[in-house]
């Protein structure tokens, strides 16, 4: 029998049956008067719009046409030169020196906030708990790299506190199927074996899932599916209702990937013949007849050895740094069907380095740039801008380029930090605390080095 469990205030209900979460909005408070209320006292009039992608079948929703889209990214990022390195510095660049907590205690002329750190040993207890310093890098990584992150908290056995957090790698896991009226899909299943994995096969596991946009301490403290929960993260993308894209797999589909892999796989095969083919020989075949009146009854084993003994002495002259200096005979017969005149017994021809001339070094520098700029990463960030003109860009290029990268991504900071602060009000911290993460700014060789504004010690947590 299905049985729906409110949670205190009213705002969500949770079904015993299906494990489906439903927003309720003010639907419960219109008429008993205990729906979520605003700073005002104002009873919500509705639930959020929760929109829920038609046709899906099966327990698990897939991610991609064979579930195992975050594998074939795998396989395509392995595959560059680029991509793996950039998405890794970005990883480090958005975690600066970690995460800290600690309180505002005011505002800057220019809005920035004073942020002043504080040490609270409960909450230094939890972060030793909960490896912070992994839980900080890992869902960054999973944001940057995927679009998605999934932070799984767990409960103490009585459901009175959230004793720790951590990761799910991004791509073991999977949505359950999302159903009508639902906020969230019930669960994610987590398994190292996608595409191949199937709930019930031992290796999956399933956890619920919390609805990241109107969850509440007491519908936590209601909800009994468990006393572990996953808090869904996503950078949000156009049109995908349960997965989220990251921006820079455009460079995936444009074939700009495509032809920044094929270019050294040519160039490699093309170095490796330069190797071995050098000088092209050509010979007169009637050379052979007028130097060995026998030619034509020689056998041709006997030819092969005469003409291998003419091409090591030819050898033997062109090549080695004992050749250097060396006079080269070119020998020339008479014609015998043009009286007086000669014919060139032997032409050679080196064969033009391609390599030396910077073949393809063009293109090589174009898909770099589609890449660099899917990526979102200035090029002199990196170290080298790749191509013929290979250089790594001034100092101040750098110092402009990394404040600017900083600036521009504080909504990934703000995304997985909320799990953090979801965590403080279940658990009766100080609701003065904030987290931040710590990332430094850098300066001009005149000034001293600066910390962004997240605090006022340049230090990392402990």
């Amino acid at each position: 029998m299905e049985q729906l469990v409110f949670s205190s205030n009213n705002t969500l209900a949770f079904s015993n049956r299906t494990g489906s979460v439903f927003r309720l909005g003010g639907a419960v408070g219109a008429a008993a008067g205990a729906g979520r209320t605003t700073g005002a006292g104002k009873v919500d009039g509705a639930a959020p719009t929760s929109p829920v992608e038609k046709g899906q079948s099966g327990e698990v929703a897939p991610w991609g046409p064979g579930n195992d889209f975050p594998q074939f990214v795998k396989g395509a990022i392995a595959k560059s030169t680029v991509i793996g390195p950039v998405l890794d510095w970005k990883t480090r660049a958005v975690y600066g020196k970690g995460i800290i907590y600690g309180k505002v205690t005011g505002y800057k002329p220019d809005g920035s906030e004073i942020f002043q750190r504080v040490k609270d040993p409960v909450v230094q207890a939890f972060f030793r708990r909960s490896n912070l310093h992994r839980f900080g890098m890992e869902g960054i990584q999973g944001l940057i790299y995927f679009a998605n992150a999934f932070p799984e908290l767990i409960l103490s056995n009585d459901r009175s506190e959230i004793t720790s957090v951590c990761i799910q790698d991004t791509s073991y896991c999977r949505f359950a199927t999302q159903q009508p009226g639902q906020a969230v899909p019930a669960d994610v299943f987590i398994s190292a074996n996608w595409p191949d994995a199937k709930p019930g096969d031992g290796y999956t596991t399933k956890v619920p899932v919390l609805d990241p946009y109107y969850s509440d301490v007491e519908a936590l403290r209601a909800d009994t599916r468990g006393f572990k929960y996953i808090w869904p993260l996503g950078i949000p993308s156009p049109g995908n209702a349960l997965y989220q894209l990251a921006a820079w797999n455009v460079i995936i589909k444009s074939g700009w990937l495509d032809v920044a892999q094929a270019i050294p796989e040519f160039k490699k095969q093309l170095f490796k013949n330069q190797l071995s083919i050098k000088y092209l020989i050509e010979a007169d075949i009637r050379y052979w007849q007028w130097k060995y009146p026998d030619w034509q009854e020689k056998k041709e084993g006997e030819r092969k050895q005469i003409i291998q003994a003419e091409l090591e002495a030819f050898e033997a002259t062109m090549t080695g740094t004992d050749g250097a200096g060396k006079s080269i005979l070119t020998v020339t017969m008479p014609d015998p069907q043009n009286p007086g005149a000669t014919i060139k017994v032997f032409t050679v021809t080196a064969i033009d380095d391609k390599i030396k001339s910077g073949l393809y070094v063009e293109d090589s520098q174009e898909a770099s740039s589609h890449i660099y700029t899917a990526l979102q990463v200035d090029p002199t960030l990196s170290g080298i801008s790749p191509g013929k003109g290979i250089g790594s860009g001034s100092g101040s290029d750098k110092r402009v380029a990394f404040n600017t990268f900083v600036a521009t991504h504080s909504f990934y900071q703000d995304l997985l930090l909320e799990v953090l602060h979801f965590i403080r009000d279940y658990n009766g911290w100080d609701a003065d605390l904030e987290f931040r993460f710590l990332v430094p700014q850098v300066n001009t060789a005149d000034k001293s080095s600066e910390t962004s504004n997240t605090s006022s010690d340049p230090s990392p947590a402990e």
